[in-house]
């Protein structure tokens, strides 16, 4: 549930928060919600943090993200690009407020999801493997 105030800002979370003291509160469009609770990706931020990283890699097809130092270069470019788009990573504090992380955490989180879809990608073609290894058995 996003509510959207004038300036694009909104609160996923619900909070109807209008207090200027507390900006953290205020999540914009372009903020990428670094957390792994589901409802966070249906952000607007989120799912064009999505779009961002898809380009990324389709416009860098050689890239081996198995390798530490190329997913760090690949981290590195998608964070420059979410900033350079005005765009923050946030993460939730202990008192539910949103707090930019940086950019040294934001590359961590983002070498983190790179990590993880490329273990996502091997453990479908094992099982892509498994399968056409039984289908050639029957």
């Amino acid at each position: 549930m996003n509510n959207n105030n004038e300036n694009g800002e909104n609160d996923v979370d619900g909070n109807n928060n209008n207090n200027n003291n507390n900006m953290m509160h205020r999540i914009r469009n372009n903020d990428v919600l670094c957390s792994t609770i589901l409802r966070y990706i249906h952000h607007v931020g989120n799912q064009d943090y999505a779009l961002v990283v898809s380009a990324y890699l389709l416009q860098h097809p050689n890239i081996n993200l198995t390798r530490v130092d190329e997913r760090v270069v690949a981290s590195r470019d998608i964070v420059g690009i979410i900033r350079h788009r005005q765009g923050r990573f946030l993460a939730k504090t202990r008192r539910g407020t949103w707090k930019d992380i940086g950019d040294d955490l934001a590359l961590r989180w983002v070498s983190r999801h790179l990590r993880r879809m490329v273990e996502e990608e091997e453990e479908e073609e094992e099982e892509e493997e498994e399968v056409e290894e039984e289908e050639r058995v029957q």
